[in-house]
């Protein structure tokens, strides 16, 4: 029997001793994990396992993607319906808001009162040391095995307001989070919004271009026709074939701004850049009519509705609610425990029989607590609170200040922007009435060829801002309609 201890033993330090080693051959070797030099990028072994969860969840999103039908055109109002419901930031606003009530939820908690299940069981031995006269060897030795079960109870019964204001900043932070949801859907619905329009504005760029490109081929087919017939020079037919080449490379350039402009609405709703999906085109839809509210109306309402500004209004609140908890921790604290176990054990003292119990003990009564000093950490608790809380007034006056000036700007361009498309309209027409005029005289030999090639130009600069006219309108709309806080209202 000794000699299969003494095995046992040898067999453990062996163990131990081996143990020990391999742990510190993985000290010496500390940066094996990390790459071995810094001249080139490094595959460490757990990329492969992160890269193939990340396609894993890739591949899930994209299952769950909404369904695009590549047959139909999407008009704005169905483009922002899909990019509420696909574009994760609304998901991560969303989260946000529901941590804040699930929050005012535990503040909402401490009104009630807290009971606990406890149980506690064990066995020990205890030695303690006692003159000689007493015991002889001079050591006292105590064995006992125990289980007490306990079943506690305790309620605050008076705080001095601490519980009502952890409840009102909580509150306070759930009307902050929901406007911030609500103003992470305006800022979506706006960003549609604007990209559908610059998409407009492009296409409408594209669509003029065509009908320039149509009339420089035009032109170059009535300077080749009177060249044949010696009314022309050669150098006219050259120029006019000029034209045409620069008409087609202009009409590259805006199918090729047109397709950046798509990726950008793309990118705006939250669907892949290669979703086939048609968008519809509005460029020749009827413009919103001219503004009749004063600019004086229009930031009365921003300031009672913008998100913004309502999440600041009630960041203050919650920080008015955190001063009032600083200062009443100045208070005493109140509550009413009671508890109840069960003793159940034996004890023995040195070398006598084990002594048993098995009853039931309780308490029941008050608990009172006042902190009296703390080293000042209260009253700077006091100081940091209000500190913040006129940090956020003052952000909130800074935020209506910048509310009211992005209101009268937005108002002032929609304006001017209306103004502006209306001039664009008469001179389109104006520049169609000179091209058409001036292409039928040079036809027949009474206008020159500088004149009718101005007039071409013209018209195509005449069509491209007729388009670029009407698009801001709607873009300028949008805006002013995102500043007084009218997109996505609940």
């Amino acid at each position: 029997m000794i000699q299969c201890r003494s095995i046992l033993r040898r067999r453990g330090a062996a163990v131990v001793f081996m143990v020990a080693l391999l742990g510190g051959c993985a000290a010496q070797q500390p940066f094996e994990s990390a790459p071995p030099s810094p001249s080139r990028p490094w595959k460490a072994p757990d990329l492969a396992r992160y890269a193939g969860a990340l396609a894993e969840s890739e591949h899930a999103r994209g299952m769950g993607a909404v369904s695009i039908d590549a047959q139909k055109p999407y008009a704005l109002s169905e483009l922002i319906d899909i990019a509420q419901r696909t574009n994760p930031e609304t998901r991560v606003a969303w989260e946000r808001a529901r941590q804040a009530a699930v929050a005012a939820g535990v503040a909402e908690g401490t009104y009630y009162p807290i009971l606990a299940a406890v149980a506690t069981g064990a066995v020990a031995h205890v030695p303690l040391p006692i003159p000689t006269t007493v015991v002889p060897g001079g050591v006292f030795t105590a064995d006992t095995q125990f289980f007490i079960p306990a079943l506690s109870l305790e309620w605050l019964l008076l705080d001095f307001g601490r519980r009502r204001a952890l409840v009102d900043a909580a509150q306070a932070q759930i009307v902050e989070a929901t406007a911030g949801f609500n103003g992470k859907h305006q800022q979506i619905v706006f960003n549609v919004t604007r990209d559908f329009y610059t998409l407009t504005a492009v296409r409408g760029k594209v669509t003029a271009e065509q009908a320039a490109l149509a009339s420089a081929r035009s032109l170059e087919e009535a300077a080749t026709m009177r060249k044949q017939h010696e009314l022309a020079t050669l150098p006219e037919v050259l120029q006019a074939q000029e034209e045409t080449a620069r008409a087609t490379y202009e009409l590259q350039d805006a199918l090729a701004a047109e397709h950046d402009a798509r990726m950008a609405l793309l990118e705006s709703i939250g669907i892949r850049p290669g979703t086939p999906i048609e968008i519809a085109d509005v460029s020749q839809e009827p413009l919103p009519p001219a503004l009749e509210e004063s600019v004086d109306q229009a930031i009365d309402r921003a300031l009672a509705q913008r998100p913004d500004l309502v999440a600041r209004l009630a960041s203050v609140r919650a920080k008015e609610a955190e001063v009032r908890k600083a200062r009443a921790d100045y208070w005493p604290r109140l509550a009413a425990r009671a508890a109840v176990a069960g003793n159940i054990g034996e004890l023995k003292v040195e070398n006598s029989a084990y002594q048993s119990v098995d009853d039931l003990q309780y308490d029941a009564g008050f608990r009172f607590e006042w902190t009296l000093f703390e080293g000042f950490e209260r009253r700077n608790k006091v100081h940091l609170a209000e500190s913040q809380q006129k940090e956020a007034e003052d952000e909130l006056e800074h935020a209506k200040d910048k509310a009211v000036r992005e209101v009268w700007k937005a108002y002032n361009d929609t304006k001017v922007a209306l103004a502006k498309q209306q001039a664009a309209a008469a001179l389109l027409v104006a520049s169609e009435k000179a091209w058409a005029a001036t292409f039928e005289s040079y036809k027949h030999g009474l206008a020159t060829f500088p004149d009718v090639r101005e007039a071409e130009r013209n018209l195509a600069r005449a069509r491209t801002v007729d388009q670029a006219a009407r698009a801001e309108v709607l873009t300028r709309a949008a805006a002013f309609a995102f500043s007084t806080g009218d997109l996505a209202r609940p």
